[in-house]
Formats: structure tokens, C-alpha cells, sequence
């Protein structure tokens, strides 16, 4: 895999995304109906399975933005943050499907959406500059 320059603000943005998920998976995972309020639900049962398995897959999730954004691999950061982009998606329809759900913690979710597809939008771009760059010489 080789790596290709990621912009400074994209750059940043993917990692402070991919702390930002090791944060909240390990607050799931350590302090369950902290995170729990966090993400927009009350959930009544007597066991965290719910939360760890959330807690696991921010946890995945974040470490893999951090290490690609880190090694400036953008296409497979791209990737990952487009096919990621169904995760808040779907969080964001539990939320608001749920009753008694949060609608602040729906709209967090919705724009995180919008933030992880501006960031592949600048990616993109920033690769099609470099191809037709390279072309041209």
C-alpha cells in the first residue's frame, strides 16, 4: 500500500474522528450509561451488552481511521470513512425510532454524516487533482 499526501485540515479532522470514536468506544465500555446518555438512548436492561458491543465497534472503527489517516493512506481512508458513513446512519434511525430518545444526540449522528462525506469529498478531490496532475506531465 503506498501513501499519498492527505491535506493538513482532512488529515486532522479523520484524526480527531478516529480519537474522538476510541473516546466514545471506551466510554461504552467503562462507563456503560455514561455513554449510554451519549449516544441518545435510555436503555432498561439489567446487562451491557448492548454497550460493549458498541463500545468494540467504535473501538475498530476509530483505530482504523487513526492508523490510515496517520500513515496517509488516503484511498483506503476514503473507503473507510464513505462505508463507514452507514454507521451514523443507522444509529441515527435507532435514535430517533426509539420513544424517549434524544433528539440532539439524532442530530450529532446526522451530522456526523455530513462531516465524514465533506471529508470524502476533499479526499476525492485532492486525488483526481494529483491524476490529472499526472497526466498532464
Amino acid at each position: 500500500m503506498t501513501t499519498q499526501h492527505i491535506s493538513s485540515p482532512a488529515r486532522l479532522i479523520s484524526l480527531l474522528i478516529g480519537f474522538g470514536l476510541l473516546f466514545i468506544g471506551g466510554r461504552f465500555l467503562l462507563a456503560p450509561e455514561i455513554g449510554e446518555a451519549g449516544f441518545g438512548l435510555h436503555y432498561q436492561e439489567p446487562n451491557y451488552a448492548f454497550h460493549y458491543i458498541k463500545g468494540i465497534r467504535d473501538i475498530f472503527s476509530g483505530l482504523m481511521i487513526v492508523l490510515f489517516a496517520w500513515s496517509h493512506y488516503r484511498k483506503p481512508l476514503l473507503l473507510t470513512l464513505l462505508a463507514g458513513s452507514i454507521i451514523p446512519f443507522a444509529d441515527m434511525l435507532i435514535v430517533w425510532r426509539t420513544p424517549g430518545s434524544n433528539l440532539w444526540a439524532m442530530l450529532i449522528h446526522g451530522g456526523t454524516i455530513i462531516t465524514l462525506w465533506v471529508i470524502c469529498y476533499f479526499l476525492r478531490q485532492s486525488a483526481a487533482e494529483k491524476e490529472q496532475l499526472r497526466n498532464a506531465i
